[in-house]
């Protein structure tokens, strides 16, 4: 039956399956660097066992460990500081990673911000890198650019998955807005699937600023998620207007910089990434197999096979795979130590947060609730599926049925909230809750964004520069319908 863990709770152990990540673009390298960074943060901080665990899924071990070059290169407590330097960052942990850009620059940065760290490193021989860009052209970006690096893209990451020893699917970084991010990153998406068919394929996707990035932004959006809605099991959705009033309300940044954004993001991913324990669950609601009417089980509980896990739990409608994810508590660093956690409140606050389709804590609706809706109390955010991840102390026992409540998911979803955790911290806090749910969040900016779109086509605003790249009204018109097609699913929960 297996010897019992230190919370009473017995696992399996089996390792998830190594995970390889793309970086696709200047905002899909800036965020999976920063990413990398969390992981390798939370993996110091961690038990061995967590720690071993952390590195066989996101990281490979350098050559220079394997030698074991310490000692067959005299290295020494003698030796100059920087050649121990040097030294200690050939032996850190190789991202299972491939970067993509066209412009080498920021390739570039994130190789020197990850050895610059020395808990880890990039494999340069993993980037691909042109002289110049796509030029905000999605059009360019996926038929011109597309094609000349297929192969060449489809090597690096051919090479990457073979060197695991338990291939378990690829996680896209990149945004929606601009050229390579969005049209090559589409292309990679696609040619990923052809290549791998029955792989987990997940996309991390960063949302534009709806002030305006890009003036062919709501172009590029809707054709990235048209593709991308074909081609990936799951498309989480990070709104940059989100990230940023995170940092401003939550974190008391003034002004806050991509940076900060980008460790909101990355921080919210590995929420859901890092090693979890699943509370194994029926047939009936969801219900754990001998379970109490709170969720708790006593029973057996298996490693979370991340992406595995993490589509088959979220997007069981075809036609449904945007997601959206939530993260408890979010605060500064100086506050941590003055907080006192616990999970009910953790939990009431996210189960708001689903309701309201706010992403954080701030102005939330507290009147909503499903079973007063047809009273007239207003109207809460609809949900296919969820996927809840407790993280610090008592997490194994916590009462997730707030957020587990049958009430809030469709009812012909057998098994609609997933719940995995961990006793491992996370960020430093006692306690932490993460959400990735699939639901009506991303309808509104995404219904935003089309009618603009709309506007924009009809005053044939840019056409001429896509249709040089091959996208013309068929494509469009393929690309709305799409996304529409999309959003009367999510609207007819």
């Amino acid at each position: 039956r297996g010897a019992a863990s230190r919370s009473g709770r017995r696992t399996r152990r089996a390792m998830p399956g190594s995970v390889v990540t793309v970086q696709l673009g200047q905002c899909g390298n800036q965020v999976g660097t920063e990413l990398f960074s969390t992981l390798a943060r939370e993996a110091d901080a961690s038990s061995a066992s967590t720690r071993d665990e952390i590195h066989e899924t996101f990281f490979r071990t350098s050559q220079a460990r394997r030698r074991g070059h310490s000692s067959s290169s005299g290295a020494s407590e003698n030796d100059a500081p920087e050649n121990r330097n040097a030294l200690d960052s050939r032996a850190a942990p190789v991202a299972r990673a491939v970067l993509i850009d066209m412009e080498p620059k920021v390739v570039q940065s994130s190789l020197r911000r990850a050895k610059k760290s020395g808990r880890w490193r990039y494999d340069s021989a993993r980037t691909l890198a042109f002289q110049s860009g796509s030029g905000n052209n999605w059009a360019r970006g996926y038929n011109t650019y597309g094609a000349q690096t297929r192969e060449t893209a489809l090597e690096l990451v051919r090479r990457e998955t073979e060197a695991c020893d338990h291939f378990g699917g690829f996680l896209l970084m990149q945004s929606m807005a601009g050229g390579t991010g969005a049209g090559l990153g589409a292309y990679v998406a696609e040619a990923l699937r052809d290549e791998y068919a029955h792989a987990p394929l997940l996309n991390h996707c960063v949302w534009p600023h709806e002030s305006g990035e890009v003036i062919v932004q709501s172009y590029n959006t809707l054709l990235t998620a048209s593709t991308l809605l074909d081609a990936s099991d799951g498309v989480i959705v990070a709104q940059n207007d989100q990230l940023r009033l995170t940092c401003v309300k939550q974190l008391g940044i003034e002004r806050p910089t991509f940076d900060d954004m980008n460790a909101v993001a990355a921080k919210q991913i590995a929420g859901v990434l890092l090693p979890s324990v699943r509370r194994d669950s029926c047939a009936n609601g969801g219900v754990m197999v001998g379970a109490d009417a709170a969720g708790n089980s006593p029973g057996v509980g298996r490693r979370a096979h991340l992406l595995h896990d993490l589509t088959r739990d979220v997007c069981q409608h075809p036609s449904a795979r945007l997601l959206s994810l939530r993260q408890t508590p979010v605060m500064p660093e100086a506050s941590v130590d003055f907080t006192t956690f616990a999970w009910p409140s953790l939990l009431k606050r996210t189960r708001q947060m689903l309701l309201s389709g706010a992403t954080l804590e701030e102005g939330l609706d507290w009147g909503l609730d499903p079973a007063a809706v047809g009273a007239g109390r207003g109207r809460h955010t609809k949900c296919f599926a969820a996927s809840l991840f407790l993280r610090g102390l008592g997490s194994d026992a916590a009462d997730a049925s707030l957020v587990s409540d049958r009430e809030l998911f469709p009812k012909w979803v057998p098994a609609p909230c997933a719940v995995q955790w961990s006793p491992s911290r996370f960020d430093g806090k006692e306690m932490s809750c993460t959400l990735l749910s699939n639901c009506q969040t991303p309808c509104p900016p995404i219904g935003r964004m089309l009618a603009r779109a709309y506007q924009m086509r009809a005053a044939r605003a840019y056409a001429h520069q896509y249709a040089e790249h091959g996208v013309g009204d068929e494509e469009f018109e393929q690309a709305f319908a799409r996304v529409e097609d999309v959003l009367a699913t999510y609207r007819a929960l």
